[in-house]
């Protein structure tokens, strides 16, 4: 049987990634859609809180403004784009949202920024635990590589099956760390450096594994 081709291989892992992206659209669009205001203002309001009991008083100051500048600065971005358009009404904007509740939108429109305030202080948070994050990538990159250079000198010979696993691992964390980025959940402030660290451990055992050079 022969063996797939690179470019198969590529492209059905751009075909995963276009497929992923997708789902990612729909769930928000989903959360946006049936997301109550109420639970979404009480993890806004346990994340806050987790974020001064976790960081420190001054480290989560320093992410919560942050996060305060850059809701701000979406919001004046879309106060310029409203006021850049024309005031006379779309008349096929009119004839969907013709019937529909003007108090469920209101609330939709509260949930809608409701998400990008929640987005703006995760992502501030994910800014703060940036440096340290890196320092531990770059670790566990160089001590993938040492091993492998070690195992390089020796007969003990790289796994197959650890480096598929590290992989395969490696890609649950890594959407499992985008999904408690994304969904609307109370995220405690450990919870990014700890799937990171996991995520290194698993770099590493993949870069010792890699196939020997002669």
């Amino acid at each position: 049987m022969p063996d797939p081709e690179p470019g198969d291989a590529r492209s059905l892992v751009g075909t995963g990634g276009i497929a992923v992206l997708l789902l990612l659209l729909v769930g928000l669009i989903g959360i946006a859609w049936w997301v109550p205001t109420e639970w979404l203002e009480q993890v806004g309001t346990l994340e806050r809180a987790w974020s001064r009991q976790a960081l420190g008083e001054r480290s989560a100051v320093a992410v919560l403004d942050l996060a305060r500048r850059w809701v701000a600065m979406q919001r004046d971005q879309k106060d310029a784009s409203i006021a850049g358009q024309s005031m006379r009404a779309d008349p096929q904007v009119s004839v969907l949202i013709d019937g529909v509740d003007p108090d469920w939108l209101v609330d939709r429109a509260k949930a809608v920024r409701l998400l990008v305030e929640l987005a703006c202080l995760r992502a501030a948070l994910l800014t703060a635990w940036a440096p340290a994050l890196g320092l531990l990538l770059v670790a566990g990159v160089l001590e993938g590589h040492w091993r492998w250079r070690i195992r390089q000198l020796g007969f003990d010979y790289p796994s197959p099956v650890a480096r598929q696993a590290s992989q395969t691992g490696l890609t649950l964390v890594v959407g499992l760390l985008l999904l408690t980025l994304l969904l609307p959940l109370p995220l405690h402030p450990f919870v990014i450096p700890l799937l990171t660290l996991i995520a290194v451990r698993l770099i590493g055992t993949g870069i010792t594994h890699l196939p020997k050079q002669l």
